[in-house]
């Protein structure tokens, strides 16, 4: 009985750290990989062709999935939202579809908790037609009781973070970033143990172990 838990174990651990391509139609596979980025979303939806459209700097108004909005900057190395005070923001981009990222997904609200005035969690859906209905639903069935944006201007976000780090093509989901005041701190490509996130956190706080 002792090994076949163990033996159980070990394959959560393994799916876990495999990470999810962002490419829906692989979702039979190990990894979840996002779908290619298109050319045409390099541009913010809501801004036009002004001479500010052309700097990195770009400020728009995301939704969620409980009408809340919040107004985000998001630049070459930076993404804050200028209504929010926590000096930590972590920015996750995941897909209903993918298994690493529901598996992951519940720990983000235990963090929120943990760090209720220190942290700012925001959920990025991507590459996904899930609907607002059954966002909440999945929400509620995974205990993501923190902001999830399910805005069109999503695209837009992910091709500018995509950019930043320098991503492959079809990078691995669930992406997790951690900004310092606004500033970029670390990132996680695929599901990683909470307890690093954990640790991440308390640094970029300045707390000790």
């Amino acid at each position: 009985m002792i090994k076949i838990k163990l033996l159980f174990f070990l394959g959560f651990i393994l799916l876990l750290s495999a990470g999810c391509s962002s490419r829906k139609e692989e979702t039979s596979s190990a990894k979840c990989r996002t779908a290619p980025l298109e050319n045409n979303i390099s541009a913010c939806p809501d801004n036009n062709t002004s001479s500010h459209s052309k700097t990195l700097e770009h400020t728009m108004i995301l939704k969620g999935i409980n009408e809340a909005t919040h107004e985000a900057l998001v630049e070459t190395d930076r993404f804050m939202f200028n209504d929010v005070k926590a000096p930590v923001l972590l920015v996750n981009f995941f897909s209903t579809w993918c298994p690493t990222c529901r598996g992951e997904i519940p720990y983000f609200e235990d963090l929120q908790k943990k760090y209720k005035n220190e942290l700012f969690i925001a959920g990025i859906l991507v590459n996904d037609d899930a609907n607002t209905t059954e966002l909440k639903t999945f929400a509620d069935t995974y205990h993501a009781h923190y902001f999830i944006s399910n805005d069109p201007k999503n695209r837009y976000v992910t091709a500018k973070v995509h950019a930043a780090l320098n991503l492959d093509e079809n990078f691995t989901l669930p992406l997790t970033i951690l900004y310092r005041y606004g500033k970029y701190y670390t990132h996680y490509e695929g599901a990683v143990p909470v307890e690093m996130i954990d640790h991440d956190i308390r640094t970029a706080l300045g707390l000790k172990e």
